[in-house]
């Protein structure tokens, strides 16, 4: 008898230590869960599953704290509970639990004051336990509910207690989360803003420079203060556009407009490009460029934005004297690997900091951290480099003997086979020597005048309009060939503008550019929706709006 009794004894020791393991691993797994999710309604998925397997209960109900009442939020149970009501605190037995900050455990309904009887006589419940969630500052309860009389174990209690703690955590690091993405979410908002009201006295500014250019020339120390003007502009619009990106490529906002390019012409055209600044920094350029084109899908703008922001940086931190090397080169691929294009920039400048190198291409990282800031920048420039070569399906790394041992930075691209393109250059320089008829809508007058001026330079016949209501009266009076428009008008923005024009046939040849300070992704994808052939930001360079507006003249003629 006694050894019988034992063999029991043991049995059931085993049965329960069995039970317990299985039901703490059960309970790790909903841990790991919880650890990752991002919502409130993730969360009561998980726990309403989680608090009815662990405790073998009938029902289970996720309850969360509403001002001065219990929202019973979600349940999981083999009968309707009160999914979705609202009782007051201190008419519920979830209330009691979060008032009093402990656990309820009832064993008989009937036989408990604390308990509504008649909200509980129309369900299955006759025992039951309520345990709050974060018990120095409940915020809910979850509870689990049994269809016949039963005490709930020390063990089970202990296991709702544990997912309790767990849910408490889950919890709050989902409001965290939320309260991130909200703050982030506000300074994407005010970065937007803040571009736009810097852009709309830049753009005038810029264009009267750009105007003054023209007019005066390059040289003589009136000419060379304007060639200074407009490196500080430049660069000004260079740093409220890195804002920008660097917000848009972290919420995942930027798309390409990939095209088949060579990019040995694009490297050229970009060194054009500079050619200004290195001359200005008494640099050389050593230039190693393959003969034959490198063909690859890229999108042309995101790639003078990745090779200028590298030599910015060899320019930046290279003495008066010194050398830049760019390096252009195939590189076939071997045993299956893709071939690739890879694209070096190398100086002889001050170099880099070891210490740096593995977080140089995080965001408001900066490789010059002297006091006086003599380099400038936010650190951005390099981020934006590496977003955007990833987005292309390539990579890029940088490298540094040492201080003062000069830098490289080289980019791998993958390329496509070769491909031929009609050379028609003869016909763009054809169409830009005629002379158009062109409207400008445009509520800043500065902005407006000073394009004008420019415009009319080039030879076109100009007109401005100061709201879009205005621009449609006149546009649909002068029928342009070109219509340049702002996007923040007032009375009629230049959404409504572009999509009321794309809508008249008399505008089907004419050409549309937004010309606006909001640059964000979305509202270049906005613009092209609502009828405009391209988007350009404020402060534009006239090189850049001549070149739009010829190569679009030429697709329509």
């Amino acid at each position: 008898m006694k050894n019988i009794l034992q063999t029991s004894i043991s049995q059931e020791q085993n049965s329960h230590q069995r039970y317990s393991i299985s039901s703490y691993n059960s309970l790790l797994a909903v841990v790991k869960d919880l650890a990752s999710v991002r919502t409130i309604e993730e969360i009561i998925e998980i726990v309403r599953l989680a608090a009815r397997d662990l405790t073998n209960a009938d029902g289970v109900t996720f309850v969360l704290r509403d001002g001065e009442c219990c929202h019973y939020v979600d349940e999981n149970a083999i009968g309707p509970l009160w999914k979705g009501m609202r009782f007051p605190l201190k008419s519920c037995i979830s209330g009691w639990a979060m008032l009093n900050k402990q656990a309820a455990v009832i064993e008989d309904i009937y036989q408990d004051a604390r308990i509504p009887i008649d909200a509980y006589k129309v369900t299955f419940v006759k025992s039951l336990v309520m345990v709050p969630i974060r018990v120095a500052d409940p915020l809910g309860a979850i509870g689990a509910y049994w269809s016949t009389t039963h005490r709930a174990t020390p063990e089970e209690i202990e296991l709702l207690e544990i997912l309790t703690d767990t849910t408490a955590v889950a919890i709050a690091n989902v409001q965290l989360f939320q309260k991130l993405t909200n703050q982030n979410a506000l300074k994407d908002k005010f970065i937007a803003m803040l571009a736009h009201e810097l852009r709309n006295p830049v753009a005038p500014i810029s264009n009267g420079v750009q105007l003054l250019k023209l007019k005066l020339g390059q040289t003589g120390a009136v000419g060379e203060t304007v060639l200074m003007m407009q490196h500080q502009i430049k660069h000004l619009s260079k740093l409220i556009d890195e804002l920008l990106d660097v917000s848009s490529i972290t919420y995942g906002k930027i798309s390409l407009n990939l095209e088949k390019l060579n990019l040995v012409d694009l490297v050229r055209q970009s060194l054009n490009d500079h050619a200004e600044a290195i001359n200005k920094s008494n640099l050389t350029v050593v230039q190693d460029l393959p003969n034959t084109p490198v063909w690859a899908y890229v999108d042309s703008t995101r790639f003078f934005q990745v090779f200028g922001n590298l030599l910015d940086n060899a320019l930046k931190f290279s003495k008066p004297d010194g050398t830049i090397w760019v390096d252009l080169s195939f590189i076939p691929g071997e045993n299956g690997s893709e071939s690739v294009a890879a694209l070096s920039v190398r100086d002889s400048g001050i170099g880099i900091d070891p210490t740096i190198l593995p977080e140089l291409f995080e965001p408001f990282t900066q490789a010059d951290r002297s006091l006086d800031r003599s380099r400038g920048g936010l650190g951005l420039g390099l981020s934006v480099v590496k977003s955007l070569v990833e987005l292309h399906g390539g990579n890029v790394e940088a490298s540094s003997r040492g201080i003062n041992l000069g830098a490289e930075f080289k980019v791998s691209l993958p390329v496509c086979e070769e491909m031929t393109t009609l050379d028609n250059d003869l016909d763009i320089i054809e169409a830009a020597k005629k002379s158009l008829k062109i409207l400008v809508i445009e509520d800043n007058d500065d902005s407006a005048v000073t394009l004008k001026a420019v415009l009319e330079h080039f030879g076109h016949e100009v007109s401005i309009a100061k709201n879009g209501i205005l621009g449609l009266e006149t546009a649909r009076e002068l029928e342009p060939n070109v219509i340049i428009c702002d996007i923040g008008l007032p009375e009629m923005d230049g959404f409504a503008v572009a999509q009321e024009l794309s809508k008249d046939s008399k505008f089907t040849r004419s050409i549309l550019i937004a010309l606006t300070g909001y640059g964000g992704q979305m509202d270049k994808e906005l613009a092209l929706k609502s009828g405009f052939k391209c988007h350009l930001t404020k402060p534009v360079d006239f090189e850049i709006l001549t070149a739009e507006i010829d190569r679009h003249y030429l697709m329509s003629a």
